[in-house]
């Protein structure tokens, strides 16, 4: 599935949380209803190599910017899915106001 398919098809219901971040990296807990569930998926920072949607933010993603995309290997279910790297950080900003 590419990543516009997955987008138009599933971005709206997943249910993502961040357990933990770096400048590079995201460990993230992954909940797509009936599709499938990772408990703490490691995601890694790169440049996207299509046009997508942000599963977080749910704001377009041109080719070529920076994202966080699964780094597992086999390819899990949810490869094609991508997190904006601005979308973590105004996510540290809001959360920061709130500690």
């Amino acid at each position: 599935m590419s990543t516009r398919e997955y987008a138009a098809a599933q971005v709206a219901r997943v249910q993502v949380e961040i357990l933990e971040q770096s400048e590079n990296t995201l460990i993230i807990r992954w909940l797509e209803p009936g599709r499938c569930h990772y408990g703490e998926q490691r995601w890694r920072r790169r440049a996207a190599r299509a046009a997508g949607v942000c599963v977080v933010s749910q704001r377009a993603i041109r080719r070529g910017e920076d994202v966080f995309r699964p780094a597992e290997r086999p390819a899990p279910r949810n490869a094609s899915a991508m997190i904006s790297v601005e979308a973590c950080r105004l996510l540290n900003m809001v959360s920061g106001e709130f500690r």
